[in-house]
């Protein structure tokens, strides 16, 4: 029984900061990409502890309070379908070789965030996102996709190092 609770405890505090890190990026426009990768790393330590489908669990619950608490639509959107790639990364990593296994990840991270623009564009409508991608030209549609990708590379790399941090001095500090 304590277990249960040290897990319940453990992961509603974290999906909480996610929240808040994720609601942050409603208040700083800016921060559309920042936010929800910080929202990330917060839940990294129940991917760690508890395995992939708790980190799901914990990935479903923070994109359920996004959706309903963020102002920005597009901020929730992208937590919506780039918020869940901490706790399939494990997987996704046991693919060799490893030109394949980055292929995998580039196309996943593209067709998500493809997906993501169609659904806001075409389903919910939203006009200043479509005016924003018809007067853009395509070679800086294509120079954002590519900064994207490498973002996402830059996002795979950081949490690859903060889950060993995690596990090799930040697990002992906090889980006594």
């Amino acid at each position: 029984m304590r277990e249960k609770t040290r897990k319940l405890a453990l992961c509603g505090m974290l999906c909480a900061l996610a929240a808040v890190f994720l609601l942050l990026g409603s208040v700083i426009p800016v921060a559309l990409y920042c936010c929800p990768i910080l929202a990330m790393t917060a839940l990294l330590p129940v991917r760690e502890e508890f395995g992939m489908k708790l980190a799901l669990t914990a990935y479903a619950a923070v994109a359920i309070l996004g959706l309903l608490l963020a102002a920005d639509r597009e901020l929730a959107g992208v937590w919506l379908f780039w918020g869940w790639y901490p706790a399939v990364q494990p997987t996704l990593d046991r693919i060799r070789p490893r030109a394949l296994q980055y292929g995998a990840k580039l196309g996943l991270c593209t067709a998500s965030m493809a997906a993501l623009y169609a659904l806001l564009i075409f389903l919910f409508q939203m006009e200043a996102l479509a005016q924003e991608f018809r007067t853009t030209s395509v070679a800086l549609m294509a120079a954002t996709v590519v900064l994207m990708e490498l973002v996402f590379l830059l996002t795979d790399a950081m949490l690859h190092r903060l889950s060993a941090l995690w596990r090799n001095r930040l697990r002992r500090r906090w889980l006594r």
